[in-house]
């Protein structure tokens, strides 16, 4: 597909295996994100991966990839896996060109990263457009950047498959609050994109947030499953905060505004928080193991996917407290959408057949 590529290169790779025709899983792997010199100077220390190799390869994962476990809830699916490249949260549009200044006698240069990841993102859609024609169920879910951009796919995938039960989980990215998001998604070109979709096209570029994501489709997607998971103190989200400019703030005060916005526009939107600084849990034999309140992550995904009544699972975590000296009670993101109102709504063409049973194969494509 024309414009599909990496930050520093044309080109662009993703990964499937096939299983069942009528059951799929598409999988956004994280990566970290970039926005200024210093974080995308893939020749310096970058803030996030900008190739895509053998480290990408799924058939070593765990979790969720691990499709030999039994008690895995998408084994058996044909699985999609889409490698992060880019430093944009698979919803750039733009070429940038960075400066790094002259220092220690050494001249100033320039550097181009391409932030296309959303020609990335579309090019597996397209894939799997043109490759599984009628599913019954779709689980559209990401890891940390992997995961922003997920409801806006779920919505894409609901408009072209108008019979299939789609659920969504994005893993690892609920605490993003911070007024410099709108910002980041500009300097990306992040808004060409949602625009594509008629639903954002009326929404103030300056007001796009993450969580607006949410917003905006649950409105115009309703039937399809929304949810997440957090960490309540994860290192990772707090560390990205920091970097632009959110410090001293409990990750848990902004995961609880953010799920609390959700849900007054989305009151069956789902959430489980786990304990620690661990960053996203899918890919990790965590997905089996952790278990908040009696209930196990695992078991909890499993519901989703089979329809069941899920409830959120967070009550460990937001026992009301005092922080940071200010006197601020935090209540559960339920609790809050209560006491403020719910309703307010503010590739080279490679079939399945060609994927080996027992592991992943790569469909490649480079920029035209």
């Amino acid at each position: 597909m024309q414009g599909t590529g990496c930050a520093a290169d044309s080109t662009f790779a993703f990964f499937g295996h096939a299983g069942h025709d009528h059951r799929l899983t598409l999988y956004f792997m994280g990566g970290g994100a970039c926005w200024n010199s210093r974080d995308c100077d893939v020749h310096g220390s970058p803030t996030f991966d900008f190739r895509v190799d053998s480290t990408d390869d799924p058939s070593r994962g765990s979790g969720i990839l691990d499709l030999s476990n039994a008690q895995n809830p998408v084994r058996g699916h044909t699985v999609v896996v889409v490698p992060y490249c880019t430093g944009d949260v698979f919803l750039g549009t733009r070429t940038v060109e960075y400066a790094i200044p002259d220092s220690a006698g050494a001249p100033e240069r320039t550097f181009r990263i391409r932030h296309q990841g959303a020609a990335n993102a579309r090019s597996v859609l397209d894939w799997v457009f043109a490759h599984i024609a009628e599913p019954d169920l779709i689980f559209v879910t990401g890891s940390s950047g992997g995961a922003i951009a997920t409801s806006l796919f779920a919505s894409r995938l609901a408009g072209h498959y108008p019979r299939a039960r789609i659920v969504q989980l994005g893993d690892a990215a609920g605490g993003y609050r911070a007024p410099a998001i709108p910002g980041l998604l500009a300097h990306w070109g992040a808004i060409n994109e949602l625009r594509r979709d008629a639903a954002y096209r009326s929404i103030d570029s300056a007001k796009m947030t993450f969580e607006a994501f949410y917003i905006v489709v649950a409105a115009t997607t309703p039937r399809v499953t929304f949810s997440q998971y957090n960490s309540a103190a994860d290192a990772a989200q707090l560390r990205f905060l920091r970097m632009v400019g959110v410090r001293r703030v409990p990750l848990q005060q902004l995961l609880s505004s953010n799920l609390a916005e959700i849900r007054n526009a989305n009151p069956r939107f789902r959430a489980y928080t786990g304990p620690g600084q661990e960053h996203a849990i899918l890919v990790r034999p965590a997905f089996y193991s952790l278990a908040v309140d009696g209930i196990t992550f695992r078991d909890w995904v499993a519901g989703l996917l089979t329809g069941a009544e899920i409830q959120d699972v967070e009550q460990s975590f937001w026992r009301p407290t005092r922080l940071d000296g200010l006197g601020t009670a935090l209540h559960t993101p339920r609790e809050m959408a209560r006491r403020e109102g719910v309703g307010r709504r503010a590739a080279p063409d490679t079939g399945p057949e060609a994927f080996p049973h027992a592991s992943f194969a790569s469909s490649r494509s480079s920029a035209a």
